[in-house]
């Protein structure tokens, strides 16, 4: 049933979601920096939700500047220790 659900929230986030959370939480994305993680939330986002995506985050790491990237590791981290 939660696939169900967040899928469906999945298919309904835009870029223009990304860019408000992100300023809700005091990051300023750039438009590659939305480009980016728009991709990743669609494509892996049941990897950032049931498995380990230490991988994909080191990707991400090397494509986002180190203040945008610090912030979103530590508000994934922050979440998912929530989410247990």
């Amino acid at each position: 049933m939660n696939d169900i659900i967040l899928q469906t929230y999945i298919n309904k986030i835009n870029k223009g979601h990304i860019i408000e959370y992100a300023k809700k939480e005091g990051i300023i994305l750039t438009n590659n920096e939305t480009e980016i993680i728009y991709e990743y939330i669609k494509k892996y986002w049941k990897r950032f939700y049931y498995e380990n995506p230490t991988d994909l985050l080191s990707e991400l790491k090397e494509k986002l500047s180190n203040t945008t990237y610090n912030k979103l590791e530590n508000l994934y981290y922050e979440y998912k220790k929530i989410q247990k």
